[in-house]
């Protein structure tokens, strides 16, 4: 009788891992553009009046200057430039992001720690959330 309540104990741990992972991320189509977009569950719609642009960004996203780039990006308060010398470009990222290789796509992006690939059915691309 113990080893069957570890066992099912065992078994909801695991469940309980794997569908905190699920909504780590997930597909929201933006009407604007007519494409799913991997984004996290709490995104929600922006409009970046510089661009003239809709995109999923955190809830507190507002238009950030890039100076580097030369563009405004859709970012929280905090966020920073980061160089990333793969691509050659500056990213807006939060501080504690790191540089990631993606293996499925073959690309490196800045992403929070902890952050995988997922993979977006619509498009077909393995993709880190937005």
């Amino acid at each position: 009788m113990r080893i069957r309540g570890l066992a099912l104990l065992i078994t909801a741990a695991i469940v309980g891992v794997a569908d905190a992972s699920e909504v780590a991320a997930q597909q929201k189509y933006n009407p604007f553009t007519g494409r799913w977009e991997t984004v996290a569950p709490d995104s929600e719609l922006k409009y970046n009046p510089h661009t003239g642009r809709w995109g999923y960004g955190a809830p507190d996203a507002t238009p950030q200057y890039n100076p580097h780039e030369g563009r405004w990006d859709m970012a929280p308060p905090g966020y920073q430039q980061k160089y990333n010398p793969h691509s050659d470009r500056w990213e807006t990222t939060s501080p504690n992001s790191e540089l990631q290789y993606n293996p499925h796509q073959g690309t490196w992006r800045y992403v929070p720690p902890g952050v995988t690939p997922r993979y977006n059915p619509h498009t077909g691309q393995w993709e880190y959330p937005r």
